[in-house]
């Protein structure tokens, strides 16, 4: 079940949104924070902008897990927003 879609800048700005149920702005605050701002390494010391849209990990916050895919070409950052238990299977 998607709960949200977003289309981000690589520096961070929000350049289209659309929720399907309420959320905090935290919740894409904090995903920006620690994976693009701060550059927190990901599992397998590769950098977040390292890798190819297959390959992102999970990033899981409150109720929530975020996916995302990037396009350094745009530099658009991809996210969409989902229950935590929607990646039960993976």
């Amino acid at each position: 079940m998607l709960d949200g879609f977003e289309i981000l800048t690589t520096s961070g700005v929000v350049l289209w949104s659309k929720a399907y149920a309420p959320v905090s702005a935290s919740l894409i605050n904090g995903f920006i924070k620690d994976v693009f701002i701060e550059e927190k390494l990901l599992p397998g010391g590769v950098a977040a902008d390292d890798t190819s849209a297959a390959q992102h990990p999970s990033y899981k916050k409150e109720q929530y897990t975020l996916r995302w895919a990037s396009v350094k070409e745009l530099g658009l950052i991809f996210v969409v927003r989902m229950p935590a238990a929607s990646f039960l299977a993976k």
